[in-house]
């Protein structure tokens, strides 16, 4: 999805890819970081799971905002939004946010997925628009409050996975959670 949109297809497919990684953090969330039975089983605290993940793996060194301002927006005005109304928001609710995603060669999709800092041509994975004291903005791409770039952050949730299977910790608890749900099938 990061190469379209293509000639055969116009679609930039923003919203598939978006939903994708954020369904990858959220699962990774639950099944791999500090895995167990017990959180497996409990719903109530997803949102928390999601963010902690973020907070301890995703690679913020080289972001603008700070880590927990960029995942409150993450999970509040996207991962949410995204996944319960198809991204709408009622006016009244706050931000709003833009997923920014153009084509990308093969080339750069490569680096992409292969780089362990974050290439210099990918923007920040979320960026604010300022406003500045005539009115006027620093930054517009539509109407947009926020911007999130698809291909930062599928970088940063490949580099994430990267680090948490890396955490032998975590793969431990990992591979005793799976242990102890082939027992139980």
């Amino acid at each position: 999805m990061l190469r379209l949109p293509k000639a055969t297809l116009r679609a930039g497919c923003n919203f598939a890819t978006a939903m994708v990684l954020f369904n990858l953090i959220s699962g990774a969330s639950v099944c791999f970081f500090d895995a167990s039975l017990e959180d497996l089983r409990k719903k109530s605290e997803r949102g928390k799971r999601f963010k902690d993940l973020l907070n301890g793996y995703y690679p913020w060194h080289q972001e603008v905002l700070s880590p927990e301002r960029a995942i409150s927006i993450l999970w509040q005005y996207a991962r949410n939004p995204l996944a319960h109304t198809f991204g709408f928001h009622h006016p009244d609710e706050g931000l709003q946010i833009g997923l920014m995603k153009s084509k990308l060669t093969d080339k750069k999709v490569r680096q992409v997925e292969e780089a362990v800092e974050r290439p210099g041509w990918l923007p920040p994975t979320v960026l604010e628009v300022k406003q500045t004291s005539n009115g006027g903005t620093k930054l517009r791409v539509s109407s947009a409050d926020l911007y999130i770039s698809v291909p930062t952050l599928y970088w940063g949730t490949h580099r994430m996975l990267h680090s948490l299977f890396a955490d032998r910790h975590q793969a431990e608890r990992a591979d005793a959670l799976a242990v102890r749900l082939m027992e139980d099938a």
